[in-house]
């Protein structure tokens, strides 16, 4: 459990920290930690304390994205579009990171909330701007890696909303699929409606104004894949107000890639199929489409990638018992990719539950 007798911990936890409803527990197991950093956690590695659970997701919480969007006929529009902070951690997790997923990076993934907890406490996710650290523990490179991070979460969000798109990708990988050499300048992602392709290059800054987007729009036409459009998409004032300029630059039609949208979504589906292998899961619906809803903490997976003392520290962090969401056809779209035909989800969701147009989503557990 989280225990509040730091003042700069418990600022960094806050934005996940249950009321404590006993105190501490603590077995030999963890007494001998009194003297290190994470005596602050109390984690029994054998399972035998009985803690109150120091992170939750505020489910209620909407981060309010004020967008100039520059459309590719050069209407400019301002809009505000709002992201709940479990679709936020779906964009960083796999956007933000540009990781292909797979059960085997879920340490990673996770590991990358708990560096970046004191940016994005709750307090100020709802003021609509990402926190930062207390002052001893400021790090100006940590913070550029952040702010890189939510710039690319919150362009794959865009593109989502804005240009419907299903699926996105790091633009190297894309190359790799291509068997492009990987060099001079690319946008970040790459991303696929049912019908076009267009690539997006993606940024985020702590300063309060963006006045030259040419820079950004001309960087987001390199790279040498063919697409319909490209876009640039700079997220700006993320610690005071989080603004974002999406400039939809015109290009030439071409043909749409059908072979690259098929064996991009192939390799993208391919890497969720290990979490049916070594996961617990249930069959549920969604608007009137199955879905699988595995289990991310169960047994067999963390038994599979972690050790012992990890998974009981997990159990115990993650009382709520995340799940994500896979659509009921993902081994046909691991084997044969994505066509035409198909549509982005546009699931609105509730404050459980986050699904993005590409079908894969997040779930935490009814409260108890």
């Amino acid at each position: 459990m989280v225990v509040a007798s730091d003042t700069s911990f418990t600022e960094a936890t806050e934005a996940w920290a249950l009321p404590t409803s006993r105190p501490a527990q603590q077995c030999q197991a963890t007494s001998g930690l009194n003297n290190h950093p994470l005596a602050q956690i109390k984690i029994c590695p054998r399972g035998r304390c009985s803690p109150t659970p120091p992170l939750y997701i505020k489910r209620n919480l909407n981060l309010k994205i004020a967008v100039e969007y520059l459309d590719r006929h050069g209407n400019l529009l301002n809009k505000n579009y709002y992201i709940s902070k479990i679709g936020l951690v779906k964009h960083m997790a796999i956007a933000g990171q540009r990781y292909a997923p797979s059960s085997h990076k879920i340490l990673k993934t996770i590991g990358m909330f708990f560096q970046f907890a004191y940016y994005l406490r709750s307090n100020s996710l709802k003021n609509d701007k990402f926190s930062l650290p207390p002052n001893h523990l400021y790090d100006p490179t940590e913070k550029g890696q952040f702010s890189n991070i939510a710039g690319k979460a919150i362009a794959d969000f865009l593109a989502k909303k804005i240009n419907n798109a299903i699926h996105t990708v790091n633009y190297e990988a894309a190359m790799k699929i291509k068997k492009m050499s990987i060099n001079g300048s690319r946008p970040d992602l790459l991303a696929f409606t049912n019908n076009s392709t267009f690539a997006i290059e993606a940024k985020g800054f702590s300063r309060s104004s963006v006045n030259n987007m040419n820079v950004h729009k001309n960087q987001s036409k390199t790279g040498g894949i063919p697409v319909n459009f490209t876009v640039a998409s700079v997220s700006y004032n993320l610690y005071n107000q989080v603004m974002c300029k999406y400039y939809d630059p015109y290009n030439d039609d071409i043909p749409f890639d059908e072979e690259l949208f098929r064996e991009s979504t192939k390799k993208y589906y391919s890497g969720f199929i290990d979490f049916l292998e070594f996961g617990n899961y249930k069959e549920v619906k969604h608007k009137n489409e199955e879905f699988y809803e595995v289990d991310l903490l169960s047994p067999y997976l963390m038994d599979i990638h972690q050790n012992i003392f990890f998974r009981h520290f997990m159990y115990d962090v993650f009382h709520y018992q995340p799940k994500i969401i896979l659509p009921k056809n993902i081994e046909k779209y691991a084997k044969e990719g994505l066509n035409t035909n198909i549509e982005p989800f546009l699931y609105d969701g509730d404050k459980q539950i986050y699904i993005d147009n590409d079908r894969i989503g997040l779930k935490l557990i009814d409260d108890v």
